[in-house]
């Protein structure tokens, strides 16, 4: 895909996500009224309970599109790359609503170095790769978060331990929305990338019958944008 067709997809998910967002919005206030004034009845208050949740699975969605469609405004500052990291996978976990139910832990860099990123961009990426490792396998399998000091670069790693990926899909992942799981928009790689290219850096992802390997090659220093 060329620059000029990935923008001109980029602006039209932004403004249909936008707007079929306002009507989400409209849609779920409704069904909240209507889960409060049928709370005496559980047969009828049980309908706008499903249609709370399909809303809110709704409103994830286009989250994932605007980040997709949305022009990325880099404010970089003194971060810790661990300490990003673990906030991360503990807002994974809150989602999961099982801190149990997920084998996740880091491998920290002993050296500790700071990055001046920004912080909103880095943990949109990762929590990209984080949700497609937690995706890979039922049950989720096992993920360590890497961070490394390459020298002259950070590396960040969310390495699963499923069941790999194949070839011809690999191949397709650079493209929006070519792999998707179901209730998925296919926009996880697409994201991940976008935010790593915002902070001056690049998206690697290996793959092999033990599992995947997506790295985020940052430099430490991000310019403002």
């Amino acid at each position: 895909m060329s620059a000029a067709d990935a923008s001109a997809l980029e602006n039209l998910v932004n403004q249909v996500a936008h707007d079929v967002r306002n009507h989400a919005f409209t849609m779920g206030l409704q069904a909240e009224m209507g889960q409060r004034r049928s709370a005496a009845a559980p047969e009828i208050k049980a309908h706008f309970d499903a249609i709370v949740r399909q809303v809110d699975a709704l409103s994830r969605y286009l989250d994932q599109l605007l980040l997709f469609g949305r022009p990325v405004n880099v404010a970089p500052t003194l971060v810790d790359p661990v300490a990003l990291a673990q906030s991360q996978i503990d807002l994974l976990r809150g989602r999961h609503g099982d801190e149990t139910a997920l084998d996740v832990r880091v491998e920290a860099d002993p050296r500790g170095r700071r990055a001046n990123w920004d912080p909103h961009a880095f943990g949109h990426a990762l929590r990209a790769l984080l949700d497609n490792a937690v995706e890979s396998a039922t049950p989720p399998p096992a993920i360590v978060v890497a961070v490394r000091d390459a020298g002259d670069h950070a590396e960040v790693e969310v390495r699963d331990a499923g069941p790999g990926i194949a070839p011809d899909v690999l191949a397709q992942l650079g493209t929006p929305m070519a792999v998707r799981r179901p209730g998925g928009a296919g926009l996880g790689i697409a994201i991940a990338r976008k935010m790593a290219g915002a902070l001056g850096g690049r998206l690697e992802i290996e793959s092999t019958p033990a599992g995947v390997t997506a790295r985020l090659v940052l430099p430490w220093e991000a310019s403002p944008a």
